[in-house]
C-alpha cells in the first residue's frame, strides 16, 4: 500500500469487501470475508495515517459481521518505529505533523514534521501503539501469512511469542530491571527474519539449486507449522502476482502504490471450499494457478461475497 490511500480503496473495492456510502464514507460489505493486508502501509505515500485508519475502521465494521481486516507489520513499520525516516515523503511527513496537532507554520516547518513524526513512531508513541496491534505473523485457516516470510525457526519459537516479542518493542515495555524490550531479531534482525525475507521472493532465481533450497525450507517451516501455503509480500513483482514451490508460497507485492511501481490494484482470494486461489487484477479478469497477475493482499472467504 506505501500511503496510497487511493490504490488501497480501489483494491478493497476490487475485493468486494468496501463501498461508499452517499457522502463516501467507507462502508464494509464484505459480509464475514476476513480480509489480510502484508504490511507496509507506510513510506512512499503521502496518506500512512489515513490508510491505516481505514483498515481499522473497517475491521471494526467487519467484525460486526464476523468477518475481520488485519494488517501485517512489515520492515517499513519496523523502519519507522527504529526511527528510520529514509523512505517518507513530504506529504507523509506533513500528514504526522498534522496527525500530532501542529498548526500553521510549526506544521509546514521542516523540524516541526521531523519532531512530530519521531514523536508519533517511537516506542509507546501513538503510531507505534498502533502498529503494536497488528500480528506479524498471521494464521488463518491452512495460510501463513508474513510479510517476508517464514523459516523453521520461526515456527519453533512460535507465532504467538514472535508477536508478542514485536508488540512489546512497539509499546515501548519495560522489563523488571527496568529495560526496554529489544527489537526482536527473529522478526527483523537480519535477511532470514519475518520482515526482511527475501528467499521466497525471487521471480527468477540464480539456478535450479537455490530454487530447490528456497522451496525445501519453505517445506519444512509450513509443515512444522501444519499449513498448506504461504502467502508474501515484501519484494515486488513484475510480472504480477505468483506463485512458486507447487503452489506453497504466493508472492503478492505487486507494488501498486504510486510510489513504488504504480501497478494496478490486485487482490488475491482464497476461496473457503478449497478450491484454487484467485488472482483479480483491476481492469482484466480473474485467473487462478499455476501463475497468476498482480496481487497484494488477501480475501479469504466464508460465505457471502
Amino acid at each position: 500500500m506505501h500511503g496510497d490511500l487511493g490504490k488501497t480503496i480501489a483494491c478493497l473495492e476490487l475485493g468486494g469487501v468496501l463501498a461508499q456510502d452517499a457522502r463516501r464514507r467507507p462502508v464494509w460489505v464484505g459480509g464475514d470475508t476476513v480480509a489480510v493486508q502484508l504490511g507496509d502501509v507506510l513510506d512512499r505515500g503521502d496518506n500512512e495515517i489515513g490508510a491505516v485508519m481505514l483498515l481499522r475502521e473497517l475491521d471494526r465494521q467487519a467484525r460486526r459481521e464476523g468477518g475481520a481486516v488485519y494488517m501485517l507489520n512489515g520492515n517499513h513499520e519496523a523502519l519507522n518505529v527504529c526511527g528510520d525516516f529514509r523512505y517518507a515523503t513530504p506529504g507523509g511527513f506533513r500528514e504526522a505533523a498534522l496527525a500530532a496537532g501542529l498548526t500553521g507554520a510549526a506544521a509546514a516547518g521542516l523540524d516541526g514534521q521531523l519532531r512530530a513524526r519521531a514523536a508519533l513512531y517511537a516506542p509507546g508513541g501513538p503510531m507505534a501503539l498502533e502498529l503494536a496491534l497488528n500480528p506479524t505473523v498471521l494464521v488463518v485457516g491452512d495460510t501463513v501469512f508474513a510479510h517476508g516470510g517464514i523459516v523453521p525457526a520461526h515456527v519453533q519459537a512460535g507465532f504467538k511469542e514472535l508477536n508478542a516479542s514485536v508488540a512489546a518493542w512497539m509499546r515501548g515495555d519495560r522489563g523488571a530491571d527496568g529495560s526496554a524490550a529489544p527489537p526482536p531479531f527473529l522478526a527483523m534482525g537480519d535477511s532470514q527474519s519475518v520482515m526482511w525475507n527475501r528467499a521466497y521472493g525471487k521471480e527468477r532465481y540464480g539456478s535450479p539449486a537455490e530454487r530447490y533450497h528456497a522451496c525445501r525450507q519453505l517445506s519444512a517451516a509450513l509443515d512444522l507449522a501444519g499449513a498448506a501455503r504461504l502467502v508474501v509480500g515484501h519484494t515486488p513483482q513484475l510480472g504480477g502476482c505468483n506463485c512458486e514451490c507447487g503452489g506453497r508460497v504466493w508472492r503478492v507485492d505487486v507494488g501498486m502504490s504510486s510510489g513504488v511501481l504504480d501497478a494496478r490494484p490486485s487482490v488475491l482470494e482464497l476461496p473457503p471450499d478449497g478450491s484454487d486461489p484467485r488472482v483479480l487484477v483491476a481492469g482484466g479478469a480473474a485467473c487462478s494457478v499455476p501463475n497468476p497477475v498482480p496481487a497484494r493482499g488477501g480475501f479469504v472467504r466464508r460465505g457471502g461475497v
